[in-house]
């Protein structure tokens, strides 16, 4: 079993991901009617990824269930990825959300380092 795991601070990540997703509602570009594809995409998987942190039991985890392992395995790397596509300057993300890879949205420095500290 993984130390890190075993370290995987439930709380802590619940806040920092509430926190985010906080911030991608407040960005210029997730403002109804008409919120932008690349924007919501991400914020639906960020929230996704924070409704399984919200199923896994904390003293499970510790235990070392494997189920509660795995969700816990999951939202590590979901969260990594998120990193990922919110500092995409490639245009790759525009082109899987049906967004212009010319003009590449730009998530500003709040949410690219909640997605940061995520990850660290």
């Amino acid at each position: 079993m993984s130390d890190d795991i075993l370290d995987f601070n439930c709380e802590r990540v619940d806040r920092m991901m509430a926190d985010l997703l906080d911030s991608f509602e407040a960005h210029p570009l997730m403002q109804p009617p008409n919120a932008h594809p690349t924007v919501f995409f991400l914020f639906d998987f960020v929230r996704n990824t924070h409704r399984t942190l919200k199923s896994i039991d904390a003293e499970k985890l510790r235990a070392g269930d494997s189920e509660s392992r795995q969700k816990a395995n999951d939202v590590i790397g979901r969260n990594h990825f998120t990193n990922i596509l919110v500092n995409d300057s490639t245009g790759k993300l525009a082109l899987m959300t049906g967004g212009d890879p010319q003009n590449p949205v730009d998530f500003g420095p709040d949410i690219k380092a909640k997605a940061q500290a995520l990850w660290v």
